[in-house]
C-alpha cells in the first residue's frame, strides 16, 4: 500500500522494485473503494479524496425491492405492485427492530438482509413459473397466488431478515411482527397460528396454510442396530433449518450456518447433503484451518470440476455441486488483515470464477452453490469481511431448545429400553430424561467459564 504514495503524488509515477519507473499518462486517476481505513497509513490518506457513501441514503431498501421488482418473470409481473407494497411495509421495520432490539451471532448489513428476503421469496416463484413440456402450472394454484402474497412475504422476512437472530431475539420479533400484521390490517390475510412461533410454522403452497414443521417429515422411527455416533433424530430446529437451506442451495443461493459450537451446523448440513437432496445435487466437502491458503482452496476445488468448454468449468453434464466449507473463519489474516482463502472464494461470488495460476486463463465455474458454516468470532475464529457475508443468506443455529433435547433424548432411550431392557423401566425415561436436562441446565447457569476454568463451556 505504501508503493503507491508515488502513483498518488502530482507526478503519477510508480517505482517498482526492480529500480523501473512507470509514468501514468495525465488521463489516468486512481480509484479506491474500500470498507475502512484500518490498514492505511497518513501518507496514503493525505493522498486522496474520500467521499463517505451511508448505506441506508445511497442504496437504502426501497431502492433494492424496486430494482428487484423490475427482474420479476412475466407469470408473477402483475403481482409486482402488491408484492412491492408489502415489501415496502413489514421490511423495513424490521430491520429497525433487529437492530435496535435482537442481537445476532454475527453482525450483518441492512442491504443483505433484504437481499436474503428478496431471495427466500424468489425461491417460490417456480411452483407458478410454467416450463414448457416439463411443468405445466395448475389453474387452481395461479388463482389462489393473490392470495398467497401475504403469506410468502412473511414468511420470506421472518426467514430472510430474522434468521440470523438467536432464540431470545426471536420471541421479540415474534411479538413485533404480530403486531405489525395486526397495524397494517393484513393479520387475518395471513393468519398465522395463534399460540406458536412464526419460526415454528411453515407454509404448504398446496394447501394454502401453516402447519408445523414436524408435520412436514415422516415419523422418525430408530433402528436399535444404529451406531450411536451416527444416530441423528430429526428435531424442529434441523427440520426448519435443513429446510431453508435446501430451499435455497437448490436455487443456487449460497447459505451460511452461524451458531455457537455443538448446536448440530456440521452435522446437520452433511447429513442434508449426503442423504437429503435431489438426485442431480452433489456435495463437496471442505475445511478450513489456520493454515490453509488460498491456493490449497482454489486446488481442492478445481480439482472436483470436469471441463465443459473453452474456459467454463464444472460438476459432470447434469449435475450440480454443493459446496460446503465447515469453520469458514477459521483461516489466518495476512499482512493488511484479509484472509486469502476467503478471498478466492470471494472472486468466485462475484466474477463467477478465478485465473488458472499457470497459464493466467479466466476460468469461469458454473453450475456451484456454496454453504458455510462458522462460529461466533473469538478464539482463534477472526471477524469475517462483509464483502464476503454479502453474497450469504444466514441460518443462525441456536442453543438448542430444552423440547429439542427432549425429544433427541427421548427417541434413543426408549429404543434401547425397548430393546435391551425390562418394559416396566418405560415410564421412567421421561423423568431420567427431564432430570438430565434440568441439570444440565442449572450446570450451564452455575458454572461459567473463569479465567482458571476456561474449559468450562458446555454443549451437547
Amino acid at each position: 500500500i505504501e508503493s503507491m504514495n508515488t502513483v498518488l503524488d502530482d507526478n503519477k509515477k510508480i517505482c517498482l522494485s526492480s529500480g523501473e519507473i512507470i509514468a501514468m499518462s495525465p488521463y489516468m486517476t486512481m480509484v479506491f473503494e474500500v470498507e475502512d481505513l484500518a490498514v492505511a497509513s497518513p501518507a496514503t490518506v493525505s493522498r486522496v479524496g474520500t467521499i463517505f457513501m451511508e448505506p441506508d441514503k445511497v442504496v437504502g431498501t426501497d431502492a433494492q425491492i424496486d430494482g428487484w421488482l423490475l427482474e420479476l418473470d412475466p407469470a408473477i409481473q402483475p403481482h409486482g405492485p402488491r408484492l412491492g407494497e408489502l415489501l415496502k411495509q413489514i421490511l423495513p421495520g424490521t430491520l429497525q427492530f433487529v437492530r435496535k432490539n435482537a442481537r445476532e451471532y454475527v453482525p450483518t448489513v441492512d442491504n443483505n438482509l433484504v437481499a436474503s428476503t428478496l431471495r427466500v421469496l424468489s425461491t417460490f416463484w417456480w411452483h407458478f413459473i410454467p416450463v414448457e413440456g416439463r411443468y405445466e402450472v395448475s389453474e387452481e394454484l395461479t388463482a389462489a397466488l393473490p392470495r398467497l402474497l401475504e403469506k410468502l412475504v412473511v414468511f420470506s422476512v421472518v426467514w430472510g431478515a430474522g434468521a440470523s437472530t438467536d432464540a431470545a431475539s426471536r420471541v421479540k420479533l415474534d411479538v413485533y411482527l404480530r403486531e405489525r400484521l395486526t397495524e397494517l390490517q393484513i393479520d387475518n390475510l395471513v393468519g398465522l397460528p395463534k399460540h406458536t412461533s412464526v419460526y415454528d410454522v411453515a407454509l404448504l403452497l398446496e394447501e394454502k396454510r401453516w402447519v408445523g414443521w414436524m408435520e412436514t417429515i415422516a415419523t422418525f422411527t430408530l433402528s436399535p442396530k444404529t451406531e450411536f455416533h451416527d444416530i441423528i433424530v430429526p428435531t424442529l430446529d434441523s427440520v426448519r433449518y435443513m429446510w431453508v437451506l435446501e430451499q435455497l442451495a437448490t436455487h443456487e443461493r449460497h447459505v451460511l450456518a452461524v451458531g455457537p459450537t455443538g448446536t448440530g451446523k456440521t452435522l446437520n448440513v452433511i447429513n442434508k447433503l449426503m442423504n437429503g437432496m435431489p438426485d442431480k445435487y452433489g456435495p463437496v466437502f471442505v475445511g478450513f484451518s489456520a493454515q490453509t491458503s488460498a491456493n490449497m482452496t482454489q486446488d481442492q476445488i478445481d480439482a472436483k470440476m470436469d471441463k465443459r468448454r473453452k474456459g467454463v468449468y464444472g460438476p459432470p453434464s447434469g449435475k450440480k455441486y454443493v459446496i460446503f466449507v465447515d469453520d469458514v473463519n477459521m483461516p489466518q489474516r495476512e499482512e493488511y488483515g484479509a484472509q486469502p482463502p476467503i478471498e478466492i472464494l470471494r472472486q468466485w461470488m462475484g466474477h463467477g470464477g478465478w485465473y488458472e495460476r499457470k497459464s493466467w486463463e479466466f476460468r469461469k465455474i458454473v453450475d456451484v452453490s456454496f454453504i458455510g458454516a462458522m462460529g461466533p468470532p473469538g478464539g482463534g475464529r477472526q471477524v469475517v469481511t462483509n464483502r464476503f457475508l454479502r453474497y450469504f443468506n444466514f441460518i443462525a443455529f441456536p442453543e438448542l431448545e430444552d423440547a429439542s433435547m427432549k425429544t433427541i433424548f427421548s427417541v434413543i432411550l426408549h429404543t434401547f429400553v425397548e430393546a435391551h431392557l425390562p418394559e416396566t423401566l418405560l415410564p421412567l425415561c421421561e423423568l431420567l430424561i427431564d432430570a438430565s436436562i434440568k441439570l444440565y441446565n442449572s450446570l450451564l447457569k452455575g458454572l461459567l467459564p473463569t479465567p482458571a476454568k476456561p474449559h468450562y463451556t458446555f454443549n451437547l
